[in-house]
């Protein structure tokens, strides 16, 4: 029930208010100590402990800083893990690894991670070491050959690639609504073209099948590398493509899938090969991934491809032996795996290189021996809080006390529900209606990694977690402008009585004398004008 605040003036092109209280955010709120943090690189890493003079390796995961640098690094012992990906809420890190089994054999394991500490939640066994991704819900994760519930833990194993002993899938990615995993299927015995399969989530049926052959070619093709899949769903992203028939045999080439019509079109490397991971830019529109030259004398390089044109939009030499780019939430910057001059002493190490996505031109390195597959945090809707002024014109709408996780807050976007929007970098606004009326007024806030209320998700996990807690409302009245009452006669101000005491008698005695007179001077006019009677 809305309260009416303050006097109701007499008073036109004032507007008036009633305040209701703002609309209760629909996600928790985050703690004060966990706001305005940065964006952090995840890797997973595998390297030999030689200080302690044994031949055993040791697992990581490394967490990399992207504003200030810094490394922080949770090793796990034998576990050696693989692919990683985050959760959508940024909370929980997932990775799929081996450890050494009872008999000697690898095991292999899905772990979950705290994703602030590194800690391992719990694990379960899966029998696929290819492919790791998180669907946009946060509900189920795959890999190549398993799906496993993230709430009860409970894995099922499949076979999705099957047609010989020989053949097995490479990756998978699933579909922005999270409804279809799409597996890439490579056949090893030569006999027919790499496959994306379309696989049912829920019945992990198969609902469709794309020969990974691009048009104009006709030959076989073997795909070695990823997949991503465009925020629109559309498009699919494969990198490490190569024609069995074409000579010589590692000039590879990254494809390009419309999965509506299965149309595939590719742009052919100068490498030898085009080893490891694709990513996808927030918009959709560029596509990184790496190029390897194990002969000759030309440069491995990071590469920007126009998805839409499939051509090269930028490059970059760096040295790699397949890499996996990954581009930022904002997409502003892409991070990849590498080899270069990055030791204390200059020396040549392994490491984790930062670019321009628009230029790729580099703009720094961490070395970061053993440093492999890549990912980065998913950046978080703010939660929106609003609030309006005490009655008084203009009407002063203020957000400040909204949160976000990651960065800050960057766009105010403003519906003060007449008609009239506007936006601003600030968190307060004015605005004066013209109209009586009750209103709604909106904040819609987006924060500066581009997260607001829509999601972005390229394949494996979110870039951008939106939601409706980056929207808050509140209402305001504005009433109608009060009427002035009617004035009293003779006393010159409206409503006012004759004053009291001996003043005010004497001002009705004059009164009263006056009317008096009044009729006396209209009797003698009367008494002038009256015709005399003949016989007087």
């Amino acid at each position: 029930m809305m309260r009416r605040i303050g006097a109701v003036l007499a008073v036109t092109g004032l507007a008036l208010v009633v305040v209701a209280p703002a609309a209760t955010a629909t996600a928790a709120t985050p703690p004060d100590d966990d706001t305005g943090r940065s964006w952090e690189v995840a890797a997973t890493r595998g390297y030999l402990d030689r200080s302690t003079g044994s031949n055993v390796w040791t697992g990581a995961v490394a967490l990399l800083n992207v504003d200030d640098g810094s490394v922080r690094e949770s090793p796990w012992g034998d576990y050696l893990p693989g692919y990683v990906a985050y959760g959508p809420d940024a909370r929980t890190l997932y990775t799929i690894g081996s450890v050494d089994g009872p008999s000697g054999e690898d095991e292999l394991l899905f772990a979950a991670h705290d994703a602030s500490s590194g800690d391992v939640l719990w694990t379960s066994t899966i029998s696929s070491y290819f492919g790791l991704a998180v669907s946009p819900d946060g509900s189920v994760a795959m890999t190549a050959r398993d799906k496993i519930d993230l709430a009860t833990h409970e894995v099922v194993s499949f076979e999705p690639c099957v047609e010989t002993v020989a053949d097995a899938p490479v990756d998978v990615a699933f579909s922005p609504d999270g409804s279809t995993a799409w597996i890439v299927c490579r056949f090893w015995d030569g006999g027919a073209p790499s496959q994306l399969r379309a696989y049912d989530v829920a019945t992990l049926s198969l609902i469709d099948t794309i020969e990974l052959t691009p048009e104009g070619t006709g030959g076989i093709t073997d795909v070695l590398g990823g997949i991503a899949i465009t925020p629109d769903g559309s498009t699919a992203m494969l990198s490490g493509a190569w024609l069995r028939s074409v000579d010589p045999i590692f000039n590879q080439r990254a494809l390009r899938v419309d999965l509506a019509t299965g149309t595939v079109a590719s742009i052919v490397t100068d490498s030898s090969s085009m080893l490891g991971s694709v990513s996808i830019s927030p918009d959709g529109t560029r596509a990184y991934l790496s190029t390897q030259q194990f002969f000759g004398g030309e440069q491995s390089a990071l590469w920007s491809l126009d998805v839409a044109t499939m051509t090269l939009a930028a490059s970059s030499p760096l040295e790699n032996y397949g890499t996996y780019p990954i581009v930022t939430p904002d997409g502003a910057k892409v991070f990849a795996t590498g080899y270069g001059p990055w030791g204390e002493a200059g020396e040549r190490v392994a490491g984790i290189s930062a670019h321009d996505a628009a230029t790729l031109a580099p703009l720094g390195a961490t070395p970061l021996p053993g440093a492999g597959n890549l990912t980065i945090t998913p950046d978080q809707a703010p939660v929106a809080r609003l609030t309006a002024s005490e009655p008084n014109s203009p009407v002063t709408f203020d957000a400040s006390a909204s949160t976000v996780e990651f960065g800050t807050i960057a766009e105010y976007a403003w519906d003060f529900g007449d008609g009239v929007s506007t936006v601003t970098t600030t968190p307060t606004v004015e605005h004066e209606y013209a109209e009586p009326g009750e209103y709604t007024a909106t904040v819609r806030l987006t924060s500066s990694g581009g997260t607001s209320t829509e999601d972005v998700y390229t394949g494996h996990q979110l870039l951008r977690n939106g939601d409706a807690s980056a929207v808050a409302t509140v209402t305001v009245t504005v009433p109608e402008p009060a009427v002035p009452e009617p004035a009293v006669p003779g006393s010159g101000v409206a409503g006012a009585l004759p004053p009291a005491g001996f003043n005010g008698a004497t001002w009705v005695i004059a009164g009263i004398g006056m009317l008096l007179t009044g009729a006396i001077a209209v009797v003698i006019v009367r008494r002038r004008v009256h015709p005399q009677r003949k016989d007087a």
